[in-house]
């Protein structure tokens, strides 16, 4: 009974090292200016100023609006966005 014991406890602890780290939505901005990217969680939102070159992270386990210029794009936690040049909507990377 030890044994078995011992094998699950192993197995356990390779399934949490293994597991991925929890997946976010994340946004870059690959513009020359400053953009204003909120996440909209339906009861809240959370704008972030996004510098050139910078990105955001930011948990969407049910799914939350990414907005951009004034344009809803729906998102769920493991996608990746990017701002590019005149886009009026953040680009699907994944």
């Amino acid at each position: 009974m030890q044994t078995s014991t011992s094998l699950f406890a192993i197995a356990a602890g390779f399934f949490l090292i293994a597991a991925p780290a929890q997946a976010m939505v994340s946004v870059i901005n690959e513009t020359d200016a400053k953009k204003a990217v909120t996440f909209d969680h339906g009861d809240t939102e959370n704008q972030h100023d996004l510098e050139p070159g910078a990105s955001v992270e930011e948990a969407c386990p049910t799914g939350c609006a990414v907005r951009f210029t004034g344009h809803d794009f729906v998102a769920q936690d493991g996608d990746q966005l990017a701002i590019e040049g005149d886009a009026t909507r953040p680009v699907t990377r994944n």
